[in-house]
């Protein structure tokens, strides 16, 4: 057996010992003769790979149902990054078979072989950092023992190389450049990535890379960020734990530290990325004499650094003993400067300390009376009004600035130092608008085809679905040639799809059907209806029935079988980019592609409706619809018109236009659609409606007899419905009204409560069910159209919602459509309505105005679900939440705010010992606006326990205003 042979049978055989063993001692021609061969053998792998995902996702065995075959191929290894089985070209290339790579789960073999036979550095860096080889689970170790058998110099080019290709802290690449670098001793590049990434391995204490690497964390991009949770309370992180161990036993140097904390200060940035390098300056806990070392250093961050670096400074900055004057006049008025009322006020206590050098210190006490906090304007006015004689000097620098003062600040100092008071007086009243008259209903457009761009949208699907149904009863001939030259050859594989659960393809082979009718009738089996029925058909009668449905099964046709592409036509092209739109995500401005698939062996006759329990009921019902059409037009037996196409936009539908409807199926002998008189049920007005009701009952058939009683009774009664929050500790579920968390849990779900009463339609009763898995991925953007299935009862599609509100963004046009509904709205439209406040969307205000406008904004319940959402939540904060709310009174929703206010104004406030903040503030005072507006009454107990509690801060002072506006 040749060395070739020996190697190729290694790798085939998964042996990473025995390969690493054999490749090791190659002598140099015959490691060259490996080097030429073994990229033809990895070609080999990766095409057998291909083949097998082709079969079996033609098989229908692509959706995670392990078969055995994955973990015998696998052996236990995930290299994949995520991506689904599509990600190369149609030959095969980048396929992710189930093996976990894309070459059979060869790649680790692969990847050791290339590291003893290739010659040049690059070529072997390229070869180890292949997407198929490097896992980032993917085993190193025999791929370095390999490598450190090379010579020393190769060894450092490939470990320098491996280290550039590093792009984020969790690169595939990695753990390899990682251990090659241990490995070889080589010095690491000037990499960036290369540091975050080695500090996110976390790195022992006797890491070989420690003292080229540790050095660097002060000037990389990203490792305050990467680090930003590093704490030293109530014990240090791992981080800062290391660091301090090896500072103790004198392995770092102290003073290198902390020249790089400060160097690091100095270049700048927000204060999440300086976080960490500030609790490493407190860990490293300078001496004065280090400290005065860098004094001038930080003096310079006082006046811009982000808060906590300059309150670091500060500290630094007393403890290095006496400064020169002109050093503690830039100090002081570098702080007196800030922002922050905190460093402000520290800045002042410090000024009242140096009285020496008043005359010097005047500009940065004259600078504290402009400052936005009143509390240190009043401690300046009290510092200059104690101390005036020593301030005397400079007089007029202290009364240029009394204007800044308000006015009863400004007369105090005034008359001590001469100035120009600004009168307070009265601000112009504010008078809100009333609210606009709320706009109604547009009448729901024509019937028409031409809307193909678009048809995935309920408005146009609904006009689609209509026309079709309607043409396809009079002219069929014309249909088809209008199908034809809108639809080409599209959808050429439909029907090789096991499931469809988009509605573009169900009306993609409403099309198809029409442009290329099926010989024979439906086959008789169908697809598992919700209580349980017939599965599809197998042995020989199914091959029959596929026979009569036109289905062709022979190799002749791998052509149109294969080449498919992610999901057909013209039409899932404006569909891919319309959710992108709508989702606010980044696509492609193409559809993705899929390789090319084997021919399927035993296709069925018809794809089927999927799973009941893999779908959201409302889009179940939605499929259930299509599916009726789709059988009534294979069987012949399609209606003359369908009767649930709406005649307002809201998706409401007129009961006299249903009434004709059925008069029109029951001329033609024809019985509506089960489904599709469901929907037009479900689309009536709320109430009953007599007249109507006599009309249906005198057409005589089952379906007009049926509606004359729903529109006698008053249609659906309003399903219970409700919500409860859940959270997940550890492994197990609770719920928040049965055990509340002491913290704020992450993974918190919401869930929907739904009971309807029994109606006999089965359609409608299997929409008003719970389920308590769904798949998103399944409907995300169909849920356009959910609103418009039960435009009287907007609660029940609110309540659809709720497993998706708070993990997905649920467009705003969706909720939109739900304000304009009609029915009650209780908590999940509430909490809906919340999550936009919350969220702080553009149109959150325009649309509880829409709502207030209309008479119908649960207002109460909405305070109270924000609230809940800032509480229990760490996606949401207070003052984007008052800006919403302060938007929407001034267009005229000013008494729905403000009753939104009194369930929520609560939540909002300091909890006992904390410090109130801007968000405090800003909700007191527009609370205050808001109920001199809508001529609030009524005392709210928390605010008034500020307000008797002293104090001459703002937040005190509004509160003091909105408990004297409530009487």
């Amino acid at each position: 057996m040749t060395t070739w042979a020996q190697v190729r049978d290694r790798i085939i055989a998964r042996d990473p010992r025995g390969l690493a063993d054999l490749v090791i001692t190659l002598p140099d021609a015959e490691r060259a003769e490996a080097a030429r061969r073994l990229p033809e053998l990895h070609k080999d792998l990766r095409a057998a790979a291909g083949r097998r995902a082709g079969e079996r996702w033609s098989s229908g065995q692509d959706e995670g149902e392990g078969d055995g075959e994955w973990d015998r191929e696998s052996d236990g290894e995930w290299e994949g990054d995520g991506r689904g089985p599509w990600d190369g070209a149609g030959d095969g290339r980048g396929l992710w078979d189930r093996a976990g790579d894309g070459v059979g789960g060869h790649g680790s073999v692969l990847r050791i072989a290339g590291a003893g036979v290739l010659s040049g550095p690059a070529a072997t860096a390229a070869w180890l950092t292949r997407r198929e080889f490097a896992g980032r689970r993917a085993r190193v170790e025999e791929v370095v023992r390999v490598l450190a058998t090379r010579p020393a110099a190769w060894q450092a080019d490939v470990a320098a190389r491996l280290a550039r290709k590093i792009r984020t802290p969790d690169d595939r690449n990695a753990p390899l450049a990682l251990a090659v670098l241990r490995a070889c001793g080589a010095p690491p590049p000037e990499h960036d990535p290369l540091v975050t990434a080695w500090l996110s391995s976390r790195p022992a204490a006797d890491d070989p890379l420690l003292a080229s690497l540790l050095p660097r964390i002060f000037e990389a991009e990203g490792v305050g960020r990467l680090l930003r949770e590093e704490r030293l309370k109530p014990a240090p992180t791992p981080w800062l734990a290391l660091i301090g161990e090896l500072v103790a036993a004198g392995r770092v140097s102290r003073a290198e530290l902390l020249d790089g904390c400060v160097r690091r200060f100095l270049r700048g940035g927000d204060a999440v990325s300086l976080r960490f390098f500030v609790r490493l300056h407190q860990l490293l806990d300078p001496t004065p004499q280090e400290a005065a070392a860098h004094v001038r250093d930080y003096l310079r961050l006082l006046p811009a650094a982000p808060g906590a670096v300059a309150e670091s400074a500060l500290d630094q900055v007393r403890r290095a003993g006496p400064l020169d004057p002109a050093d503690l006049v830039e100090a002081i008025e570098g702080l007196t400067f800030r922002p922050e009322a905190k460093l402000a006020l520290r800045g002042l206590r410090w000024l009242e300390q140096e009285l020496a050098y008043a005359a010097e210190l005047a500009p940065a006490l004259a600078t504290a009376f402009g400052h936005a906090s009143y509390e240190v304007q009043s401690r300046a006015v009290r510092i200059a009004l104690k101390h005036s004689a020593a301030f005397a000097p400079a007089g007029e620098v202290l009364a240029e600035a009394v204007p800044l003062l308000p006015e009863a600040l400004g007369t105090q100092v005034a008359a001590v130092c001469g100035g120009d008071v600004t009168p307070q007086g009265q601000p112009a009243a504010f008078t809100p608008p009333p609210l606009p008259a709320p706009a109604g209903p547009e009448p729901f457009p024509e019937p028409t085809l031409d809307v193909i761009g678009s048809v995935y949208e309920w408005v146009d699907g609904e006009r689609w679905l209509a026309a079709f149904v309607r043409q396809a009863a009079g002219d069929r001939e014309e249909l088809r040639r209008t199908l034809g030259a809108q639809f080409g050859n599209s959808y050429p594989q439909v029907y090789a799809h096991e499931e469809w659960v988009d509605v573009s393809q169900w009306i993609g082979a409403l099309a198809r059907e029409v442009a290329e009718p099926s010989p024979g009738p439906e086959p008789t089996s169908g697809p598992v209806s919700a209580s349980g029925g017939p599965g599809p058909a197998s042995g020989p009668e199914a091959g029959d029935s596929q026979a009569r449905a036109g289905v062709r099964t022979g190799a002749g046709d791998e052509e149109e079988i294969g080449g498919l592409e992610w999901v057909f036509g013209r039409l899932f092209e404006a569909a891919w980019k319309e959710t992108g739109r709508l989702l606010g995500l980044s696509v492609p401005s193409e559809p993705l592609t899929a390789p090319r698939a084997q021919p399927m062996t035993a296709p069925r006759a018809q794809p089927y409706l999927p799973r009941p329990e893999t779908l959201a009921p409302p889009h179940l019902f939605l499929l259930r619809r299509l599916d009726e059409i789709h059988r009534a037009l294979r069987a012949g037996t399609l209606p003359p018109v369908l009767l649930a196409t709406p005649t307002l936009t809201t998706g409401h539908l007129d009961p006299a236009v249903l009434v004709d409807r059925l008069a029109q199926c029951a001329a033609a002998g024809i019985e509506p659609l089960p489904a599709d008189l469901a929907q037009a049920l479900l689309r009536l007005p709320r109430g009953r409606h007599p007249e109507a009701a006599g009309h249906a009952a005198r057409i005589g058939s089952p379906a007009a007899a049926t509606a004359a009683r729903w529109l006698a009774e008053g249609g659906l009664p309003d399903p219970v419905t409700g919500l409860r929050w859940s959270y997940i500790e550890g492994a197990t579920g609770h719920y928040f009204d049965e055990r509340e968390p002491g913290y704020q849990p992450y993974d918190i779900r919401l869930k929907p409560v739904l009971r309807g009463a029994p109606t006999g339609l089965e359609a409608l009763d299997e929409l008003l069910r719970e389920q308590a898995r769904w798949s998103w991925g399944h409907h995300d953007h169909a849920g356009n159209w959910w609103p418009s299935l039960l435009p009287s009862h907007r609660e029940v599609v609110a309540t659809d919602f709720l497993p998706y509100l708070l993990n997905s963004e649920i467009p705003m046009s969706w909720v939109r459509a739900l304000a304009d509904a009609d029915g009650p709205a209780g908590e999940a439209m509430a909490l809906t309505l919340a999550a936009k406040v919350a969220k702080a969307h553009p149109e959150a205000a325009s649309l509880l105005v829409r709502m207030a406008a209309r008479g119908d904004l649960p207002a109460e319940e909405v305070g109270t679900q924000v609230a809940l959402l800032l509480r229990r939540t760490p996606y949401y904060q207070a003052r984007p939440v008052v800006g919403v709310l302060a938007e929407a009174a001034r267009q005229g929703a000013y008494a729905a705010v403000w009753r939104i206010l009194t369930s929520l104004l609560p939540a909002l406030l300091p909890a006992p010992g904390e410090r109130p903040r801007v968000a405090h503030i800003e909700a007191v005072t527009l609370a205050a606006d808001v109920a001199g507006w809508a001529g609030a009454r009524g005392a709210i107990p928390e605010v008034s326990a500020y307000a008797t509690g002293g104090g001459r801060s703002r937040f005190v002072r509004e509160c003091v205003r909105l408990r004297d506006r409530l009487g």
